[in-house]
């Protein structure tokens, strides 16, 4: 029996309530993170002799908590669960988005998007195995497996380009209120939509600023043909704090991160999850 048109399969729950279910737990997950990020990279502001983080660091920290393995492997369940949703979103296109190149492209990245989870995921399962997760250098790595290929640093120049293009549509976002659509917004109560639009609006600014600098450096990688010039969030950090005014930046970049963690915890009730919020 197919599903009548105007619905989806996000909206027929009787076919995919597990892919809701893992998709909601996801946000969740990814939350965490990037709450984990933005209070580690405080904590370096703040300190002055600190280490900025990335999501390798951020999964780490848990690892040190009590039941530190338990929670890795709640964390990574979570994330290859958003992992699985945005790759559904990618092929089966539930929001529309359409065939057209600037749909093609949503969905390419989205696909990207899901690939990055999935390996932070991975990096939480060989940290809960006690197998160690890699360092905070996987973006120099994957930058240097790709440059070995034919016409590598070209691709390489095409990603930091991709990149940059994510790091405009999230600050469009959030200067726009673009999130809002994809969101349940006449469910929430007049406080909770204040407090989900100040999140959500802080969070891509500073989601926007670190992948812009990403951007920046995979594209200095691919002229220069070093993979040591590209940067992983954690990095990204690091820029800020090493600019003018570093650590009044990093600060506001840090507590944006962390305000885009708690936007994800909003979404894993009021996303609408045929297209994504953010």
């Amino acid at each position: 029996m197919g599903i009548p048109v105007g619905q989806n399969m996000f909206t027929q729950p009787e076919n995919n309530g597990w892919v809701r279910t893992l998709a909601r737990f996801g946000f969740a997950a990814k939350g965490l993170v990037y709450v984990l990020i933005g209070a580690l990279s405080l904590q370096a502001a703040f300190s002055g002799g600190g280490r900025t983080a990335g999501g390798h660091e951020a999964v780490g920290v848990l690892g040190e908590q009590p039941f530190g393995q338990a929670l890795l492997i709640v964390v990574g369940i979570g994330l290859l669960g958003y992992a699985l949703w945005r790759e559904v979103l990618a092929l089966k296109d539930p929001g529309h988005v359409g065939h057209d190149a600037k749909g093609k492209a949503e969905r390419v990245g989205w696909a990207a998007s899901g690939v990055i989870s999935a390996g932070l995921a991975i990096t939480a399962f060989q940290l809960a195995l006690g197998r160690g997760g890699g360092g905070g250098d996987g973006s120099r790595t994957w930058v240097g497996k790709v440059m070995e290929q034919p016409f590598g640093g070209v691709l390489v120049g095409v990603a930091g380009l991709a990149v940059i293009a994510v790091a405009v549509q999230q600050l469009r976002k959030a200067m726009k209120s673009r999130f809002a659509r994809d969101l349940s917004t006449q469910a929430m109560s007049p406080p909770e939509r204040t407090w989900v639009f100040r999140m959500a609006r802080i969070g891509l600014v500073s989601r926007g600023v670190v992948f812009g600098i990403i951007g920046a450096a995979l594209i200095k990688a691919a002229i220069t043909h070093d993979p040591g010039q590209s940067k992983g969030v954690g990095e990204a950090l690091s820029t800020v704090a090493a600019s003018p005014f570093g650590t009044m930046l990093l600060v506001l970049v840090a507590a944006g991160l962390c305000a885009y963690g708690v936007y994800m915890f909003f979404c894993t009730k009021y996303s609408k999850l045929a297209h994504p919020a953010a």
